[in-house]
């Protein structure tokens, strides 16, 4: 059941695309899959969608190697000044990626965050169901 200031996901997105702010609305996500793009607009206007309603299909990712090319290097950190784990990584992009990145205004390091993030919680799910 939908309240008042309760919209759908596709409301939403509706929103989110006519340039409106969503942040006055709160979103049900019972018994709905959100593609795993839609998820990533959402999350980049504060939404959280919960991990068991995000969709994804791994044949619909396209993977170029040149898409990740280059030297990733960890830079440590010092646990004493600051409050939680974090590993700062240097990649390079293509250019045709790099453009989509910035256009689309898309913050990296919470992007690689949430893919990993997804990416471990469902290794996690699976060597359970082994």
């Amino acid at each position: 059941m939908i309240t008042t200031n309760e919209i759908s996901v596709s409301e939403a997105l509706h929103k989110i695309d006519s340039g409106e702010s969503i942040k006055a609305y709160t979103i049900s996500f019972d018994h709905i899959k959100v593609e795993a793009l839609d998820v990533m607009k959402l999350a980049k206007h504060g939404i959280v969608v919960p991990d068991e309603a995000v969709y994804y299909n791994d044949d619909d990712i396209v993977m170029d190697d040149d898409d990740f090319a280059g030297e990733w290097k960890r830079i440590d950190y010092d646990p004493v000044l600051t409050q939680e784990a974090y590993v700062e990584v240097k990649i390079n992009l293509n250019k045709d990626i790099k453009n989509w990145v910035e256009t689309q205004n898309i913050q990296l390091p919470e992007l690689l965050e949430n893919l990993l993030d997804g990416f471990y919680r469902t290794q996690r799910s699976i060597s359970k169901v082994k």
